[in-house]
Formats: structure tokens, C-alpha cells, sequence
């Protein structure tokens, strides 16, 4: 009975000293750390998603531009100019005629109600974002910058606003031959960097959809 308890001691010992050896090596954890309660993750991505659609939209670029536009209509029947139309081989003389000098406001950036979760990805200090490609957030007329060069004839207010509006598709146009929203795709990138570089975030990849 006195060498089993030995044996038995023995081997308690060498068993021991073995798990002590294989701890401080690292084979193995060590009974607190098999015990110890796993860190809670929490995930980070619905809490920026959060601040980033509070900014709503991303305003990357204001451009100015100016445009003329015009339109001609037939004179009234009655009219003074309709019946010259009608009398004098210069016809063309008896159409009313209005022409506009508009100068407008393009804002061109990012609408980031538009993003969702599933174009982030968080992981410690790595953050990586899609964001939505930009568009033209408003196109702004005023009356005030609005010149009228010409006007023949009499002309409604729901005409001129039409004009306006010919105006505005002028202004879109003119800023896609300038490629005014890619330039705005890579001012979106810059300013989103910097938002997320302040936000404590170190390796950060942003690109547009």
C-alpha cells in the first residue's frame, strides 16, 4: 500500500512539473486562462454607419456655370405680329422670340442614406467603406442670376419657368462633358478618409461603388 501511495506520488509529481513545462512554453494554456471569461465583441459597424448617415449628404464639389437659352413661339391670331406673318413674304420676323442668360449653382457628392452595412467592414482599427457613387444633389436657378437677353412677344410664367427648366438639363449636361461627378467620386474618397483617420481609424480603404 506504502509504494502505490508512492507510485501514485511519483507520478502526481512528474505530471506536474510537466504541465508547469508545457505552460511556460506555451504548449498548453494554464487552468486560469481555460477559465476565463472570452472578451465580448461588439460589433462597430451599426455605430458608424450611425455617424456617417448623419452627415445625410456628402457635399464634394460647387461648381458656377452660365448657359443661354431660347425658344420661339408663333404670335397670337389677331395679333399685330400675326398678321404681319401673314402679309409680308419676312414671316419669320412676326414670331415672338425670348432668350435667357442663367447663371446656376451644380452641386455635385455622396447621398450616404443611401448606405447600408453591408458595404462596411470593421475589424479593431481596419475599416473598409463603399460608398454610393455620386449624383447631382441640386442644381440651383435663382431669378436673381437670371438675365433676360431678349424677349419679343408676350410670355407666361409657366413658359419661362419651362425655359428654366431647359436651362437646368443644359447645366447637367454641361457638367457630365466635364466630368464634374468623377471629380466628385475622388473628393467623396478624400473627405471620408479623413473623417474615419480622425475617427481613430488607421488602415482604412474607402472606394466608390
Amino acid at each position: 500500500m506504502n509504494r502505490l501511495l508512492f507510485k501514485i506520488i511519483i507520478y502526481a509529481a512528474i505530471l506536474t512539473g510537466v504541465y508547469f513545462i508545457a505552460v511556460r512554453a506555451q504548449w498548453i494554456p494554464s487552468i486560469k486562462e481555460l477559465f476565463r471569461p472570452s472578451p465580448i465583441l461588439i460589433d462597430e459597424s451599426p455605430l458608424l454607419l450611425k455617424e456617417i448617415k448623419q452627415i445625410n449628404e456628402l457635399v464634394s464639389i460647387t461648381a458656377l456655370d452660365e448657359v443661354v437659352v431660347s425658344t420661339v413661339k408663333p404670335a397670337p391670331l389677331g395679333s399685330l405680329r400675326q398678321l404681319i406673318r401673314i402679309s409680308s413674304p419676312l414671316g419669320g420676323l412676326s414670331m415672338q422670340r425670348i432668350v435667357l442668360i442663367v447663371k446656376g449653382k451644380i452641386i455635385a457628392g455622396t447621398d450616404l442614406s443611401k448606405l447600408n452595412e453591408g458595404k462596411m467592414f470593421i475589424q479593431e482599427d481596419s475599416v473598409s467603406i463603399t460608398l454610393p457613387k455620386s449624383i447631382y444633389l441640386d442644381i440651383i436657378v435663382n431669378p436673381s442670376t437670371t438675365e433676360t437677353f431678349l424677349e419679343e412677344g408676350e410670355w407666361t410664367q409657366a413658359e419661362v419657368n419651362a425655359l428654366k427648366q431647359k436651362a437646368i438639363d443644359k447645366l447637367r449636361e454641361r457638367a457630365n462633358q466635364q466630368g464634374l461627378l468623377q471629380k466628385a467620386d475622388a473628393q467623396s474618397l478624400r473627405v471620408m478618409h479623413d473623417f474615419l483617420w480622425a475617427l481613430g481609424y488607421r488602415r482604412i480603404r474607402v472606394v466608390t461603388e
